[in-house]
């Protein structure tokens, strides 16, 4: 699918969401060895937490500083992913494993330039969570 200018907010997340998809990131319990796939959902969802989960946010564009001798701007596209679970060890293979399938990835007509990562630790309802953002930056000339 290609991403336009005129919809580039909607075709990016469709792209993000489908390579996380794709991916099918799992946590393995390192004491059983089991596999439990994670959920992907949109931010601000009302699902409660059984099973690792993977929250990807509304993607921000925004336009930067124009060129010496360029008739349009720069256009960078911030995408934020937060993965969650209850330990540390989960949360670290559901980033790895995100970053992994956005590097490996490539979305047409824009180059990732950046990746940065916050840690957060959240406790909601008596339930501790960890969670775990990554901050992707795509550049669109």
């Amino acid at each position: 699918m290609a991403v336009t200018d005129i919809n580039l907010s909607t075709d990016m997340y469709s792209e993000i969401r489908s390579i996380l998809v794709s991916a099918n990131p799992i946590v393995t319990n390192s004491s059983s060895s089991a596999t439990t796939a994670a959920s992907i959902y949109a931010e601000y969802n009302d699902k409660t937490m059984t099973r690792p989960q993977i929250v990807l946010h509304s993607v921000s564009p925004e336009l930067k500083a124009w060129k010496f001798g360029d008739t349009t701007p720069s256009k960078f596209v911030t995408v934020i992913i937060d993965c969650y679970y209850t330990n540390s060890l989960g949360i670290d293979q559901l980033y790895d494993q995100v970053v992994y399938a956005l590097e490996n990835n490539r979305v047409d007509n824009l180059e990732l330039v950046g990746i940065t990562s916050d840690i957060a630790f959240n406790v909601a309802s008596n339930n501790k969570y960890q969670m775990k953002s990554v901050i992707l930056t795509y550049d669109r000339e």
